[in-house]
């Protein structure tokens, strides 16, 4: 029968036809218990067939999959079990290093078990591992096929290998507490399940319990409907997690006239999370004095040079709980990060069958960044006093339809010789999947600003709109994609994340597909095309790029293309300028030492910003992941920008040399214990003579931090650390050193089992 599946034509077959037979989840009965050993010789295992229907997604589509998977599905009035074998007849070859939380990559052996527990196939919560026991998890949205490891979910792993006897491979035994599993009230009758196991062999290979297209755009529509899932608990999950952090700092600045005092400051902060569930498919979630410092740091970027804001991702907790509702078309819609330094927050997250809902407000104590977008460029403001930053978000979802809305608030502060302001933001959106190919999307906001404080460019409106109109179709042979978004020029997101208002940009990609091309997997010639234009009809941007993609073994990818003859404009006044470039990428994964690496580089035309002109120059991006042994990772990365040469006298010199460097290096203790040790580097190099204002000549920043974790569970933890950063600036000869030694520790306390 399945024979006769697989030979109908893959663009002929719906994602209801491509589904494995609904898969049904087994109660335990009274008295039965499964000890989490990565064994499977617990009595309920036993009397459970397993689930073997696995197909192959990648490199070829929906074959029998090339090894074989058995799963098990259990569940008792506590938690969601899975019995899982993966039959390997070299289990020698498998890669299974321990590694970070949320560092489970494709590059290794791994399961992703994908639970939908509404059953809409709209999200899924991610739950990874692979042989070592080492765990993954975040969120998936559908509708924006946004896969995001922020969020974090308490769950158990133990796993073994399997190396003698007629079946070789490597067992695992997961537990998921229901308490982490976001179902609705009353539960759904049917789930659905999407598992991708993953392989490191000749290919990468990828399997699935559904035969998922190779070039799908959908990937939760596959998912193998769960059924079986009754009288569940109905939620009352009460934790209280308190906090706190020992810091000392020590700060001290110099510039020409003389160094400033050594200030050593001491500090102990103390706050709580609180985690309430009265039933299955509502939280809330709240804060008072969080701290969110020392334990993460940002990736350096390349921002001397930049046009526009740099984004950064938020990897806060409190903010994460139904993080992939927060998601829309418009990717800056919403921004957590925009609330620099909250105080408290409380917030409500809500999932149904039917619809999603979020509701977040949170008191920011200010001194962040406000953007100002424009055509050409971001400015921004000193948020100076403290605001309330409040946001909701709704989804609805009407079979192959997500209805949405959303309305944000940010209310400032009044304070002396300060007027009060505020911003606001509403708007709808959807998204259409009339077939398993084609996604529609759109969305309309409109911003509505009071805010006396802050100088923009004369003539610009206080409430504008934005709107975007975008479709993706996606098949076998062939890839088109292409939409229209235009931002008005008074458009203004205090909570979100818009870089760039006043444009209208229209935009087209086109691209055939081969597969099994000589060598390669698929060889992709494409071309790209886009136009932006300001409100006025002057041209920002212009490009026309061809280009070719190659996808080989060792989920190995190269891309190329020519920039010939792009235009852009950085400035009111001239035409815009003119931008021969050659790009090209490569990434890999090759082996277990070298796990994993992406290189990118752009040669001939670079832009100038600060000079408004185009110089010949060179960037280069890369980064790696190095595994020096099954505990000890290291992960390198360079950003470098070189524009610009001039002979002089005393040498040649250079109009911006620009370089970002950061080396992670973690070693694993045990599962639950590493030490972390990251640098990073930042500099900036100018030459005066090719600048009509004086320029800093150079700029540097240097960063050295060294972490403990010991990580007991969700909410659990304890880091012991120290900070050293040192700033270099040779236009005012300033310089600054600061140290921070710190010890900070959580603790998660379920409430809920004492009450009930």
């Amino acid at each position: 029968m399945a024979g006769a599946v697989l030979a109908a034509p893959v663009h002929a077959q719906t994602p209801e036809e491509r589904r494995n037979a609904p898969l049904a989840a087994t109660p335990m009965q009274a008295g039965e218990k499964i000890v989490l050993d990565g064994r499977l010789d617990d009595a309920v295992w036993q009397r459970i067939a397993p689930m073997s229907e696995f197909y192959e997604y990648r490199p070829r589509d929906a074959v029998t999959a090339k090894y074989a998977t058995d799963v098990k599905i259990a569940y008792d009035k506590h938690a969601l079990y899975l019995g899982i074998f993966a039959h390997d007849p070299d289990v020698s070859k498998l890669d299974a290093p321990l590694v970070r939380r949320d560092q489970v990559l494709g590059s290794q052996d791994l399961f992703a078990i994908n639970i939908d527990p509404v059953g809409t196939r709209k999200f899924a919560q991610i739950f990874r591992f692979n042989p070592a026991g080492a765990i993954g998890d975040g969120l998936f949205n559908e509708d924006t096929t946004n896969e995001d490891f922020s969020p974090d979910f308490e769950f158990e792993v133990r796993t073994s290998i399997v190396s003698q006897g007629p079946q070789t491979g490597w067992i695992a035994e997961v537990r998921i507490p229901f308490s982490t599993l976001r179902y609705s009230d009353p539960p759904s009758p049917t789930w659905s399940i999407q598992i991708v196991r993953g392989m490191s062999r000749d290919q990468q290979y990828r399997f699935a319990n559904g035969r998922i297209p190779r070039d799908s755009n959908c990937f939760l529509c596959y998912a193998q409907t769960l059924e079986g899932m009754r009288e569940l608990p109905a939620g009352r999950e009460f934790t209280v997690t308190p906090q706190m952090t020992l810091r000392r700092n020590t700060d001290q600045a110099s510039d020409r006239s003389g160094s400033g005092p050594r200030e050593t400051k001491n500090s102990f902060v103390a706050g709580v999370d609180v985690k309430f569930r009265p039933r299955p498919d509502m939280v809330f979630d709240a804060t008072i004095n969080p701290d969110f410092s020392q334990v993460e740091l940002d990736t350096p970027q390349l921002a001397t040079n930049a046009q526009f804001a740099l984004f950064f991702p938020e990897k806060r907790p409190f903010f994460l709980e139904g993080a992939d509702i927060l998601s829309s078309p418009f990717n800056g819609a919403i921004y957590t990060r925009s609330i620099s330094d909250p105080a408290w927050g409380a917030r409500l997250t809500k999932r149904h069958d039917t619809s999603d809902l979020t509701i977040l407000t949170a008191r920011d104590d200010g001194k962040g960044l406000i953007l100002l977008p424009g055509p050409l460029n971001t400015g921004f403001a000193l948020q100076e006093t403290k605001s309330q930053a409040t946001i909701g978000r709704y989804r609805n979802n009407i079979g192959n339809w997500s209805l949405g809305a959303l309305i944000t608030d940010r209310t400032y502060e009044s304070a002396p010789g300060l007027p009060s302001a505020y911003n606001r933001v509403a708007g709808a959106d959807f998204t259409w999947r009339p077939t398993g190919e084609m996604r529609v999307r759109g969305q309309i906001l409109g911003s509505f600003t009071h805010d006396p404080r802050n100088v923009r460019a004369p003539g610009t409106p206080d409430n504008d709109h934005a709107a975007l109109l975008d479709y993706n179709y996606r098949d076998a042979k062939w890839n088109f994609a292409g939409g229209i978004e235009q931002v008005g020029k008074g458009f203004r997101a205090d909570n979100g994340f818009f870089s760039q208002a006043g444009y209208t940009n229209v935009y087209q990609e086109f691209q055939r597909k081969w597969t099994d091309v000589g060598p390669f997997l698929e060889v992709s010639p494409y071309l790209n095309l886009a136009e932006k234009v300001d409100e006025d009809g002057k041209l920002l941007y212009r490009q026309t790029v061809p280009g070719i993609f190659f996808g080989a073994a060792k989920n190995t990818n190269v891309g190329i293309e020519m920039r010939p003859n792009t235009k852009v404009r950085f400035r009111d006044e001239g035409e815009p300028l003119k931008r021969d470039q050659f790009f090209m990428f490569v990434e890999s994964a090759p082996g277990t030492w070298l796990s994993r690496y992406y290189v990118e580089v752009a040669l001939a035309d670079r832009a100038d910003i600060a000079a408004n002109s185009i110089r010949r120059g060179y960037y280069i991006g890369a980064n790696a992941t190095l595994r020096l042994s099954d505990r000890f990772e290291i992960e390198p990365r360079i950003d470098e920008s070189v524009m610009g040469a001039k002979v002089l006298a005393e040498g040649n010199e250079r109009a911006l040399h620009e370089r970002a460097l950061q080396l992670t290096s973690v070693y694993h203790f045990t599962a639950r214990d590493n030490l972390r040790l990251i640098g990073q580097y930042n500099s900036v190099k100018r030459g005066q003579s090719f600048y009509d204002r004086p320029m800093s000549p150079r700029e540097k920043t240097e960063t050295l931090s060294l972490v403990y974790g010991h990580l007991r569970g969700l909410g659990t933890n304890f880091y012991v650390g120290a900070t050293s950063s040192r700033s270099v600036d040779d236009g005012p000869g300033f310089k600054r050193r600061q140290t921070e030694v710190f010890f900070k520790a959580s603790w998660a306390f379920d409430v809920a089992a004492l009450i009930y």
